[in-house]
């Protein structure tokens, strides 16, 4: 049994955002908690857990959400790590 119409083509791609790591000039994509460790390790567990979370819901820290989920590009994580390892205010 098939679950689409016939004659219609899907108009959304439902492949998750680190499908697209793969792809040709595709973001890796990191869930919060994932995107947080990578801070913490990288910069000598200088954030915690409640200020990562309060700059994603502030918009102080760029994150694109898809349905329910919320997920970090890479390159905006590893922004902030350089300005928490350069001591600059967040």
């Amino acid at each position: 049994m098939s679950t689409s119409l016939p004659g219609r083509t899907p108009q959304f791609s439902f492949a998750p955002p680190e499908a697209a790591a793969g792809a040709p000039g595709g973001v890796p994509m990191l869930a919060p908690a994932n995107a947080w460790r990578i801070l913490c390790t990288r910069t000598g567990g200088a954030v915690s857990r409640a200020t990562f979370y309060r700059w994603l819901s502030s918009g102080r820290l760029y994150s694109i959400r898809v349905g329910v989920r919320i997920y970090i590009p890479w390159p905006e994580l590893d922004r902030v790590i350089k300005q928490c390892l350069a001591g600059e205010r967040f």
